[in-house]
């Protein structure tokens, strides 16, 4: 697969097969996806991989969260409110698309808090992974974890396999902490559901728009 390819093809799947991925598939693509970018190879990452029971009991343990009403607290702002034009046109389309596509109508709010805690189900791929960073470091840090993950999720596609990078799993970080023996210097950046994606299916088939050229680029020539 070109890198194209993997770009092209890459989508934020919300619905997984149950189909395993072996552990050695995994290894494969952290191998490789450990030689992204890192100002002075920091390589400031750190990644959690769950599977199986432990995927399982990962998922449980947030839902208990939810359930007994413990608030979302994420460490840093995922969203800046308000969020300023063009990108919150950007983010509605994106909703209407979406929540479109699974039949959940403007306004509905069970329908949507339902969605949302697919998220903490890796919308059920085998594979549940938590990046994290240490937070001694810096912004420019955030930069390099940018990298790997996405190094991770197109070294994915080469597998044959989908990804969905979830900032969501950040709000219920003590948890996590909890379940994964994650210590306080590093902060919970992401979940990413890794598997086999049924791309025919909705909203699988969503794909999103992208701002052409000429609205992000500024060109010198002289």
């Amino acid at each position: 697969m070109k890198v194209s390819e993997a770009i092209l093809s890459r989508r934020s799947m919300r619905v997984f097969t149950p189909e395993p991925v072996s552990e050695e598939a995994v290894r494969r693509i952290l191998d490789v996806a450990k030689r992204a970018a890192s100002n002075t190879n920091c390589q400031p990452w750190h990644l959690y991989v769950t599977m199986g029971a432990a995927r399982q009991r990962l998922s449980a343990a947030i839902f208990e969260a939810i359930e007994a009403k413990e608030p979302p607290t994420a460490e840093y702002h995922i969203h800046r409110h308000p969020i300023p034009e063009p990108y919150r046109g950007r983010q509605v389309t994106l909703g209407k698309a979406l929540y479109g596509m699974l039949g959940i109508p403007k306004g509905d709010g069970e329908g949507m808090a339902r969605q949302t805690k697919r998220n903490f189900l890796f919308f059920d791929a085998p594979v549940g992974m938590i990046l994290t960073m240490d937070r001694r470091h810096g912004e420019g840090q955030w930069i390099d974890c940018g990298s790997f993950l996405a190094s991770v999720m197109l070294m994915a596609r080469e597998e044959g396999l989908h990804t969905c990078p979830q900032a969501a799993f950040a709000n219920y970080h003590k948890v996590l902490r909890r379940e994964l023996s994650i210590p306080d210097n590093e902060i919970v950046l992401c979940g990413i559901a890794l598997g086999y994606a049924d791309e025919a299916v909705m909203p699988n088939t969503l794909t999103t728009e992208r701002a052409p050229l000429e609205d992000w680029v500024t060109w010198f020539r002289a």
